[in-house]
């Protein structure tokens, strides 16, 4: 009873962190063109302009808090909550500009928070008091009801959401604001590793960086021009470390983990795909202390250099970390020490946590049970042209947290797999675990989120894996589906 708690504990907390980051993620790009504009155009910025510097407010005032009610409606009600939450979006902007507001907070503000509350929760009100008689209108009559319906509620929902965004938001924002005031006047900022390394570890990575981090740091931005938020999750550094422990200090008898490990550094350094190097650090838990200590000294860097970016960093990538830190020699000075810092320290602390567990634990290294069951029966598997599926359509779904990093690579790689043994009959698609629509027959997942889509949907086969990297494992699913077909 205490693990399946536990477990749903989990479920719950990841699933929470991904309606968070399913709101902004798709729109990072907007998010990215927007740090670009307030660096070329800002008048603190590389070629200051005052007439195109009105674009900057439009963007962060208007548009993007719209676009994150219109995401996180979609997410709860398809197109009709998508359209109630933009309604209800009118309310929710037009609190962060009144006097009210100001009177509270000092200042106008961006209602990221607003838009990502308000939005999805007039989606639930249209889909929980339409649900009993959406289906019992008269034929004919569907659009001309639906439409009023969802417009009444729309307008009933704007007064009372404008009033609450004016003081709860307001009073919300003040909180946060005294709080990263009061991390960067007593510096804090290296203290928050600890929560976060271990966070990011249990898939709650996109979570902390869009959901917590994106408007914190886009106020900060609108007032100071940069943030520091926007480097502390995506710090590359710390997993770096750990990568290069396993490829140099893993052992004669992990040549599995090496080989692994170095094909997984290009994905999570130039990718960005922090999620790669998530199962290294599980293989001996105790790693988990090495990345909180590189990331205490990363965030201590980009500290003392006050470094700070102009836009969410997204994917966690080094080259997107260069792309939006602010363009002063201190703050790329800044940014790069810390990226450097943060992945040595990692690096000593994992090559000790290695070397005093293999000298000193009674038990042989294993990457998981997984692999070495792959292992073995890869050696004797062969899919030849008698076992390919050629009167049935397979469809295989890939699933990850966002949708858009890992299973998007983990997919890539079946492909190119089926394409090598000539297998056309299996499609292959990727999507986030909430999208899930729970009539999928084979999804194939991380490890650390099999109970998650197992809650999404019970029915489907499912296939977890220590990471979206083993082919091996791969191998062994696609002669598994066609053997189970035929």
């Amino acid at each position: 009873m205490k693990i399946s708690w536990k477990k749903e504990l989990k479920v719950k907390i990841q699933s929470f962190g991904s309606a968070l980051s399913s709101m902004i993620m798709p729109i990072i790009g907007i998010f990215i063109a927007w740090g670009l504009l307030t660096s070329f155009v800002h008048p603190k910025g590389w070629t200051p302009n005052q007439e195109l510097a009105s674009m900057i407010d439009i963007g962060i005032i208007y548009v993007i808090p719209l676009l994150i009610a219109f995401l996180g409606g979609k997410r709860v009600y398809d197109l009709r909550g998508a359209a109630i939450a933009s309604l209800v979006a009118i309310a929710v902007i037009a609190a962060g500009q009144s006097y009210l507001f100001k009177e509270i907070t000092e200042s106008s503000g961006s209602m990221l928070l607003g838009a990502m509350i308000f939005g999805p929760l007039a989606a639930l009100i249209l889909k929980h008091t339409e649900k009993f008689w959406i289906n019992k209108i008269k034929s004919g009559y569907e659009m001309l009801v639906n439409n009023f319906y969802l417009g009444i509620l729309g307008f009933v929902l704007l007064f009372p959401i404008f009033y609450i965004c004016v003081y709860v938001i307001g009073y919300l924002n003040v909180g946060l604001s005294e709080m990263v005031k009061a991390m960067k006047n007593y510096k804090l900022y290296p203290l928050l590793a600890i929560i976060i390394e271990p966070a990011k570890i249990f898939f709650l990575n996109n979570a902390i960086n869009h959901g917590v981090f994106t408007p914190l740091g886009t106020a900060e931005v609108s007032e100071t021009g940069k943030s520091i938020l926007f480097l502390l999750e995506s710090n590359p550094g710390p997993g770096l470390g750990v990568l290069i422990a396993w490829i140099i200090f893993g052992g004669r008898k992990n040549k599995e983990i090496k080989a692994q490990a170095a094909s997984t550094i290009p994905i999570h350094f130039l990718g960005g795909i922090h999620e790669v190097y998530f199962p290294f650090v599980l293989l001996k838990p105790l790693l988990i202390l090495s990345v909180i200590a590189g990331g205490i000294v990363g965030n201590l860097t980009f500290q003392l250099f006050d470094v700070g970016a102009v836009a969410p960093v997204s994917p966690g990538s080094v080259i997107s970390q260069f792309i939006q830190v602010n363009k002063n020699w201190k703050d790329i000075l800044g940014l790069t020490l810390g990226i450097v810092f943060s992945a040595s320290f990692s690096l000593l602390c994992a090559w000790l946590t290695i070397y005093l567990t293999e000298k000193y634990s009674k038990k042989k290294m294993i990457l998981t049970s997984d692999l070495k069951i792959a292992q073995e029966k890869s050696k004797n598997m062969k899919v030849n042209k008698e076992n390919k599926i050629f009167d049935k359509k397979i469809n295989v779904i890939f699933a990850c947290d966002a949708g858009m990093g890992s299973s998007v690579m983990g997919s890539g790689i079946f492909k190119n797999l089926l394409k090598s043994k000539e297998i056309n009959n299996i499609e292959v698609a990727h999507k986030a675990i909430n999208n899930l629509q729970g009539d999928e027959k084979i999804i194939i997942t991380i490890h650390s989120l099999f109970d998650r889509v197992k809650a999404k949907n019970p029915n489907a086969k499912i296939y977890d894996l220590d990471q979206f990297l083993n082919k091996k494992r791969y191998e062994q699913i696609i002669e598994e589906i066609i053997n189970e077909t035929n």
